[in-house]
């Protein structure tokens, strides 16, 4: 354990683990409270996963995005071709 252990045996071994990754998985940001992170270069303050800086959402809606896309796509080659369903 490294940060967690000013816990002491509060809270359970699972929740002290995930806050010493928290801690020390991204070297750029610093976690304030849960969800709240600070840019150490920028002193920037940004909000996130409880546990990590980058939830992937922003991966999610940029392939749910694409996704959309190619639907239209579709959905426009089907009126070109006459297809009903």
């Amino acid at each position: 354990m490294g940060s967690s252990k000013r816990f002491g045996a509060r809270y359970g071994n699972r929740i002290r683990k995930n806050v010493d990754e928290a801690e020390a998985e991204d070297e750029n940001f610093e976690r304030v409270s849960a969800g709240i992170w600070k840019n150490k270069e920028t002193g920037e303050i940004v909000t996130g996963g409880a546990y990590k800086p980058d939830t992937g959402a922003n991966q999610l809606m940029k392939k749910a995005l694409k996704t959309d896309g190619e639907i239209e796509e579709l959905e426009e080659a089907k009126e070109e071709l006459g297809v009903d369903e």
